[in-house]
């Protein structure tokens, strides 16, 4: 992969921290005025329905700071864009989809077809992946 493409690609990881980041404060206040103006039952009631919805989108965008942080370390370390389960280069077209991608297309389509119980820490077990 390309010096510059590396530098695009970090870019776009960088203004997704920002819009991110942005969107969890702008979220965090509407929470806490909404707390406050909520006299009747029914609307407390869709209140927290809408609070509890916000806490689970919250901890998704959690989840993508973390992940973008890892990519940009991934980046500044040279390891950006090298697949972590077989160590081959992770295709561009890929990155430029999910720029927080930590597998090549072959490692993450074994990964699916093995299922959830074959995972283990969040990785595929390396002897299903050997060819």
């Amino acid at each position: 992969m390309g010096h510059l493409d590396v530098d695009r690609i970090s870019e776009v990881l960088r203004d997704m921290l920002e819009t991110l980041k942005g969107k969890s404060r702008d979220s965090l206040g509407l929470m806490a005025r909404e707390e406050t103006a909520c006299p009747d039952a029914v609307d407390r009631a869709a209140a927290e329905s809408d609070r509890h919805m916000a806490l689970i989108m919250g901890e998704r965008d959690r989840q993508l700071i973390s992940e973008i942080h890892e990519a940009l370390a991934r980046v500044k370390d040279g390891e950006y864009g090298i697949c972590q389960e077989c160590g081959e280069e992770i295709g561009l077209a890929r990155l430029r989809v999910q720029p927080t991608a930590t597998l090549c297309v072959h490692c993450k389509s074994l990964l699916e077809d093995m299922g959830r119980p074959y995972m283990q820490a969040g990785r595929a077990e390396s002897a299903f992946l050997e060819e």
